[in-house]
């Protein structure tokens, strides 16, 4: 079976993956494989919308505290479609599809006179777990890490956003949102929102760990937000809710989907600032942290695309179809690390600011200072870009705190392994920064700021999807 896949390699990309191909050898045979599936959760998947197969067990992973795979009938494949061209469109993974499948040959019964006749399927793993031989059923073999191999560690999806972008009623064109694999109208999505000066990749573990339990992967499906971190925390957040609102219109136009109705947000560190503000409404109190005159006044000041980003970012609502958040170490008062000056430059310096952002901070930085509110009239930017955000003195985590969470939320809070964890912080956001009353549970974990991959934290985020906490 494996020389048959790797045979494959020899008409990569030809037109014979779309009809079938004359295998050689002692006996003639002609090979077929299945057509694309149009609509509903395939079970197979067709070798024509692919560039490339390879074997799973050729990729070498890195990063991944296993792989996520066993043996049992077929053998395991990574399904390529890496050409723009052809994977273009939104919710896409910007560097192209990468989609585990279980190669099986069968066998019909031959006519005569005629070359025998074998069909190559590519079930789907993620759907199929094992297929009726006679009347007994024999389990798929399986590889699901080595496809995320290419899907999540790519660095063109880290720090500066990906390389190919949708536009943005925003105005902010560097943020996306894509599914790891195709959507499935069965499932829930769980959408994964990473932290300052950071990308999808860190995620890595915990989709790996989602696939490898049965009952969650048939539940959700893993979906990540890449953002910019210099941005500001209202634009970012704006955009999230932007593209999760067209997200569901395009797959799920008829908002039939029970799933896209019962959505979870998974946010790390300031990721986790972008996830709380999809479950609260605004009402005016963010618009006044950052801004002492009226939107009608500073209508005279900015151009109208800024004035766009500001109602955008600073006036919204609830998005009702959320119904659960987890926080990974989310400074809801700020760090106080981002107090100080000097460091807040320093970071500023090695984060990517897109140029569109770059512009609306030039015209809000021109604002007269009786515009601003009077505490960051003392910040270098007036508080409007994503690294001041975080200071625990900006105004703006006085209007978060007037509104918790719509919805359960769960909290997850590293300590670095303190004995006294109340007074303890993971190096970046302390305890008291990280924790919420109102949380559904709350996890200490003995790890640093950046403890998404350790065993610790994707082992709760694990069991609060298996709503065990």
């Amino acid at each position: 079976m494996a020389a048959v896949v790797k045979s494959l390699r020899n008409n990569e990309g030809a037109d014979a993956w779309a009809k079938e191909i004359q295998l050689d050898g002692a006996r003639p045979w002609r090979l077929t494989f299945d057509v694309p599936h149009r609509t509903g959760s395939a079970r197979t998947l067709a070798l024509s919308e692919f560039a490339h197969c390879r074997l799973a067990a050729e990729v070498k992973l890195h990063g991944f505290d296993r792989a996520v795979a066993h043996d049992g009938l077929g053998v395991p494949v990574v399904m390529a479609q890496n050409d723009p061209r052809r994977v273009a469109g939104p919710f896409h993974p910007p560097n192209g599809e990468f989609l585990p499948a279980t190669a099986v040959l069968e066998f019909p019964a031959a006519a005569p006179g005629q070359p025998a006749e074998a069909r190559l399927r590519f079930y789907n793993p993620l759907v199929v777990s094992e297929l009726k031989m006679g009347r007994h059923s024999q389990p798929l073999a399986e590889n699901l890490t080595a496809a995320l191999q290419f899907s999540l560690t790519d660095s063109t999806l880290d720090e500066n956003g990906p390389d190919k972008l949708s536009p943005s009623a925003s105005g902010e064109d560097e943020s996306q949102l894509f599914f790891l694999n195709r959507y499935d109208s069965t499932k829930v999505p769980v959408v994964f929102v990473h932290g300052m000066r950071s990308g999808p990749s860190v995620w890595k573990n915990a989709v790996n760990e989602l696939f490898a339990d049965p009952k969650l992967r048939r539940r959700y499906q893993p979906a990540c937000f890449v953002y910019p971190s210099k941005l500001s925390i209202p634009a970012s957040a704006a955009r999230l809710r932007e593209l999760l609102k067209a997200s569901r219109d395009r797959l799920d136009p008829g908002h039939h989907d029970a799933g896209f109705g019962r959505m979870v947000l998974v946010g790390h560190s300031m990721g986790g600032l972008l996830t709380r503000m999809q479950v609260i409404d605004s009402d005016s109190d963010f618009w006044r942290s950052f801004f002492t005159a009226s939107p009608e006044k500073m209508a005279g000041q900015i151009d109208a695309k800024t004035q766009r980003m500001l109602k955008e970012g600073l006036f919204f609502e609830r998005q009702t179809n959320i119904k659960t958040v987890v926080f990974i170490s989310t400074p809801h008062q700020g760090s106080v690390l981002a107090n100080n000056g000097i460091l807040r430059t320093l970071v500023k310096l090695i984060l990517f600011l897109p140029k569109t952002a770059r512009q609306r901070l030039k015209a809000l930085t021109k604002l007269p200072a009786v515009f601003i509110h009077p505490t960051l009239r003392s910040f270098h930017d007036w508080g409007v870009e994503g690294t001041e955000n975080l200071a625990t003195k900006h105004p703006y985590f006085i209007a978060l705190a007037r509104h918790p969470a719509g919805v359960p939320f769960h909290s997850i809070i590293a300590t670095r392994g303190k004995v006294d964890y109340r007074n303890g912080s993971d190096g970046i956001v302390p305890y008291w920064s990280a924790h919420l009353d109102e949380a559904a549970s709350e996890t200490i974990v003995p790890y640093p700021h950046g403890c998404l991959e350790k065993p610790g934290t994707v082992q709760a985020v694990m069991k609060i999807l298996k709503g065990t906490r």
